[in-house]
């Protein structure tokens, strides 16, 4: 009985301790998420977010980032890591310092804020704030919003292949 207690114990800290460093499916330690970029030979996306106080961050996540469509396509080239900055929320023990050395590291200044960092650590863009207007025929497209966000992704991509 206690033998099975200890497991089931052991079996809950192991999903906490993951649970730390990915939100769903993205990572929110920059140091974690930089090493599987590296690992995985994937380019890495890290977005600063308020996520509890900055309405275009909620925004930016309720369109693009909370979507299933969104966390199944981008994990084939990239590896994401959210980085955030609540003023109510509890992060776990130290989050907030690590996050704001790496906030610092790229002298970054408003929320929400893209990056697309390559395999070498070169920003490769910078996307700050957000909004999307629909082009015509795309009113009413969830999905349309979301491929819009991917090709800019995957275009800066491209575009740093030159760098």
């Amino acid at each position: 009985m206690i033998k099975g207690m200890k497991t089931i114990v052991f079996a809950l800290m192991t999903l906490a301790s993951v649970g730390i460093t990915q939100a769903g499916d993205f990572f929110t330690d920059y140091e974690s998420a930089k090493k599987k970029a590296q690992e995985d030979k994937k380019t890495l996306v890290v977005k600063f977010t308020g996520s509890d106080w900055c309405p275009p961050c909620k925004a930016l996540n309720k369109a693009i980032y909370s979507k299933k469509d969104f966390k199944t396509e981008v994990e084939k080239d990239f590896v994401v890591a959210v980085l955030d900055f609540p003023k109510t929320k509890k992060l776990p023990e130290g989050q907030l310092e690590k996050n704001q050395a790496v906030r610092d590291e790229f002298g970054i200044r408003g929320y929400p804020t893209v990056l697309v960092i390559s395999q070498k650590g070169k920003v490769l863009k910078k996307m700050v704030g957000y909004s999307y207007t629909p082009k015509e025929g795309e009113e009413g497209d969830e999905r349309a919003e979301v491929k819009a966000y991917l090709k800019l992704l995957k275009n800066a991509v491209k575009a740093g292949r030159f760098l």
